[in-house]
């Protein structure tokens, strides 16, 4: 099937039986039923470390930035969160 096969599949879909529905409840009980057959999405976790190795080196990067001076202090961190609200 083509995406657009699958969108024109879609569009009499919601035509057919879902525009039909008028109790909410229903429409509800379809929401939730979808959303529980729906394939979780997978967030992207960049500060997850999968190994020993991996956090080793991620440590050792970190010590290195701070070496070089590549940080920010507390203090200057509340400051720029300060300006994020005005």
């Amino acid at each position: 099937m083509t995406a657009m096969e699958l969108q024109q599949w879609k569009q009499n879909f919601i035509r057919d039986y879902l525009d039909e529905i008028e109790d909410m409840e229903v429409l509800e009980k379809i929401k939730k039923y979808a959303k529980r057959i729906m394939p979780k999405k997978e967030t992207p976790r960049p500060c997850v470390v999968h190994s020993k190795e991996e956090m080793i080196a991620k440590v050792r990067e970190a010590t290195a930035q701070v070496e070089r001076g590549e940080y920010i202090t507390d203090e200057e961190l509340s400051k720029e969160i300060e300006t994020w609200f005005r």
